[in-house]
Parts: C-alpha cells; sequence; structure tokens
C-alpha cells in the first residue's frame, strides 16, 4: 500500500491493517519455504530419471471473510504417480524373452490326473527314510529273527540282556486289528525314547493248524515299511519272557 493510501495511524481501521500485513507476511514466507521444497523434490525425480512436468504455479493468496479473518488457499505441488515410480524402479531390468509354459497336471476335461509312481522311486523314498525292510530269517526251531542290514549287534543284544520296558498283549484279535495296533505300538513306544518292548502274539493253539496267525501278520508288518523305519531289530522272545508266543523288538535310537 503507497502511503498516500495508508490511513492515518489515528484512523479506526489501521490496527487491522496492521494485522492483515502481518498475516500476508507469514502467507508469503510459508509460500517460499514450500517453493523451495518442490524445487528439492523436481530436482530428486530428476535425479531418479522420472519425466518432468510443466510445473504449475504456486497459489498462496489470503482472503479476507466477512468477519475480518484471513484464510489461506491450498499450495498445488507436483509430485509422481505410481506408475512413475513403478518405471524409475525397474529402469535396466531386461524383460524375458518368452515366457515359460506352464505344465498341466490335468487333461482336457479338467480332471486331475494321478501322478503315477514307479518302483524306482518307490525304492529310492524306502531307502532314504531309512532302508526298504528288515532281513527276516525263519528258523528250524520255529523262532524268527529280523534286522537292519548294518545293526547285527540289536539282534545280539536282544538275545542277552535287554529287557523290554513296555509289553503289548494282541490275544483274541483279528489279525488286521492286531497288525495296526502292533505298528502303533511300535511307532508311539519310539517316539517316547523307549528302546525295547515286547508284543505278545500266542502260540497258535487254537488256530486249525497249530500255527500263530497273529505272529506271521506282526513279523511282516515289523519287517516291511513304514512300520521297519521304526526298528532295528526283533526276535522270538525266551522262554521267561514269553518264549514262542512273544517277540522283543528293538526300537531305533
Amino acid at each position: 500500500m503507497s502511503k498516500k493510501n495508508k490511513p492515518d495511524a489515528n484512523h479506526p481501521f489501521a490496527a487491522l491493517q496492521r494485522v492483515k500485513d502481518d498475516l500476508q507476511a507469514v502467507v508469503d514466507a510459508k509460500a517460499a519455504e514450500e517453493k523451495k521444497k518442490a524445487e528439492a523434490r523436481a530436482e530428486h525425480a530428476k535425479w531418479l530419471g522420472l519425466p518432468q512436468e510443466k510445473k504449475k504455479p504456486a497459489k498462496a493468496t489470503v482472503q479476507t471473510a466477512r468477519d475480518g479473518t484471513a484464510k489461506r488457499t491450498e499450495v498445488e505441488v507436483w509430485r509422481p504417480d505410481e506408475k512413475q515410480l513403478f518405471a524409475s524402479a525397474m529402469s535396466g531390468v531386461t524383460p524375458l524373452a518368452a515366457k515359460a509354459v506352464r505344465v498341466s497336471a490335468s487333461d482336457s476335461h479338467g480332471e486331475v490326473k494321478p501322478r503315477r509312481v514307479t518302483l524306482e522311486t518307490k525304492l529310492k523314498r524306502a531307502a532314504a527314510e531309512g532302508g526298504a525292510g528288515l532281513v527276516v530269517d525263519w528258523r528250524e526251531d520255529a523262532t524268527v529273527v529280523g534286522f537292519r542290514r548294518g545293526h547285527e549287534f540289536a539282534l545280539e543284544a536282544l538275545g542277552r540282556f535287554v529287557v523290554p520296558a513296555e509289553t503289548l498283549d494282541l490275544h483274541r484279535l483279528e489279525a488286521v486289528e492286531a497288525t495296526a495296533r502292533a505298528q502303533e505300538f511300535v511307532r508311539s513306544r519310539r517316539a517316547r525314547g523307549v528302546r525295547c518292548v515286547s508284543v505278545i502274539c500266542g502260540r497258535g493253539k487254537n488256530s486249525p493248524d497249530g500255527v500263530s496267525v497273529l505272529r506271521d501278520a506282526v513279523v511282516k508288518a515289523l519287517a516291511a515299511p513304514p512300520t521297519a523305519n521304526e526298528v532295528e531289530a526283533f526276535r522270538t522272545a525266551p522262554d521267561d519272557l514269553g518264549g514262542a508266543g512273544a517277540l522283543l523288538v528293538s526300537l531305533r535310537g
């Protein structure tokens, strides 16, 4: 405001004019600060290699409301969008020449085809899990022994000084149920850290041919995976621990 139009100090609106001038000075200072920030952001965008947009003029004006208070309009500042930021991040990345072909496990009708596992693969898996099975030897005296190759010492220990910590009695059970119980018994006791157990199968006195069906079923279960992976060796128990009607089983540590 020129001195010619400036009201006298004693004029009633002189105090209001001073307040307006102070507010305008504050707004001008903030506008200058926003301009510096915008220039810094533009310089950073240029350093990142982002495309430059035409700068929009900053608007910072003071409008006087009817009640005499001043209010400031917002300052418009350019900022890069998500596409520009992604383009900057991906700069220098070479796209693949061709997309990889996806192999579908389903046929033309959309039905999923089961994967065929070869016998060689099954044997390799069994070997990785601890062997394809145990060596079983039925002897002339009607006793039986089974052991893991390379662990014959466990078989010797069963015949000399090992005493079973727990016993499973399979009397009066069908072969299928007896097999399932023996498998679960061996698995759970090994998980608890038990090293030797006894499985009572019976001598087969009530069988038509006098052969213990349960003993044969349990021997097959112990010698074949997955139960064989829990066992080091097994053998017919000595007379004081059940004799031909029981098996002593050494579990893997």
